[in-house]
């Protein structure tokens, strides 16, 4: 049977009705299942900004929710997400744009539809039933000790070496390095450290670490006034390899920068962490060390560190949450035994000679 345009119409006026009555919901008023994922995404966001996270991490969570979620499954209503349809939207993602992309936008839906819990639009967060996202982890690599010098001894030559077609090389790429192999500090915190953070008057020298170098839109490079992490913002003892190159700096730095920074950008402005790696690659390469990273240094601090005092000061160091964190993502496993050959002795009997 044929529908009629009155039929048609009136089906047409009605959707348009209920969409822009939801449009129009209360913000966390009235979630209900009926509600679209893009929909609880607004009122889930307004809650997010209210725990006052990190700018970076703001910028990522809204990155995955606009370009994937919203995209993959902000039609469906809260009672349309079932835990099939939310597995399949993971598995796609991780398959297209791999597994971190794939637990981040997890970690928003989760998010988003426990919110729909605690307003009573679902029975249980059917995230909690979705396959686990397979993650690709990747064995540490840290530098030796051994390593380390040859990198510093590199580097320092390659600073001082003209580049091709006369283009200047930065003179002083060894000297964040140093400081991030002093302390394990991140490259962005690195870069943020500023002159009144330092402390080399006292009997044992300290830096403090503050915040980071970050990018906000509109704005520009900025500081954010707190690390990425709380346990971050600690103060650091510094070996006399770093005292010295501070030292240095600072009677070099004559005049004071905008923002008071001791690495400071070429034009005296805060240093961009982007641009800072884009230089590491070059000088790297033509060092001979093309598999280490900005990061690699911090790796390289936890891995000395849990070797010779345990995990627990390489944690402390590090300011993780937990000693598991250091160990899975931040030392370099040996994939050697410990000898125990006197105990495993015992098997072959308690002398040494051989059976006649």
């Amino acid at each position: 049977m044929a529908t009629s345009k009155n039929d048609r119409g009136g089906k047409a006026e009605q959707t348009l009705i209920s969409a822009l009555k939801e449009r129009a919901m209360p913000a966390g008023d009235d979630v209900t299942p009926d509600t679209r994922l893009n929909r609880l995404a607004e009122v889930w966001w307004l809650e997010f900004m209210d725990l006052d996270r990190a700018i970076n991490t703001q910028r990522r969570y809204r990155e995955v929710l606009d370009s994937y979620v919203g995209p993959g499954v902000g039609g469906l209503t809260v009672r349309e997400a079932t835990v099939s349809r939310l597995d399949r939207f993971l598995k796609a993602t991780t398959a297209k744009h791999g597994s971190a992309t794939a637990k981040l936008a997890k970690t928003v839906l989760s998010a988003m539809l426990g919110l729909a819990a605690r307003h009573g639009a679902v029975g249980a967060n059917p995230l909690r039933d979705v396959a686990k996202v397979p993650t690709n982890h990747k064995d540490v690599r840290a530098l030796t000790v051994e390593e380390a010098a040859a990198l510093r001894t590199g580097l320092r030559q390659w600073q001082r070496d003209s580049k091709p077609r006369g283009r200047k090389r930065p003179d002083d790429l060894l000297d964040v390095v140093d400081v991030m192999l002093a302390t394990g500090t991140r490259i962005g915190e690195a870069l943020a450290l500023r002159w009144k953070d330092v402390d080399l008057k006292s009997a044992r020298p300290t830096l403090t670490v503050t915040g980071t170098v970050i990018y906000v839109q509109g704005q520009g490079m900025t500081i954010q006034e707190h690390p990425k992490s709380t346990n971050s913002r600690q103060r650091y003892y510094l070996p006399p390899f770093a005292v010295e190159m501070l030292l240095r700096r600072q009677v070099q730095q004559l005049e004071a920068t905008s923002w008071d920074v001791v690495f400071p950008s070429s034009t005296g402005t805060l240093r961009d962490p982007g641009n800072f790696r884009k230089q590491w690659r070059s000088a790297r390469d033509d060092i001979g060390f093309k598999w280490v990273t900005p990061h690699t240094f911090r790796k390289s601090v936890g891995t000395l560190l849990a070797n010779a005092e345990g995990m627990a000061s390489a944690s402390a160091q590090l300011g993780h949450s937990n000693e598991q964190i250091t160990s899975r993502h931040y030392v370099q496993k040996t994939h050697e035994a410990p000898d125990m050959t006197a105990l495993l002795q015992s098997f072959g009997g308690s002398t040494s000679s051989t059976e006649k």
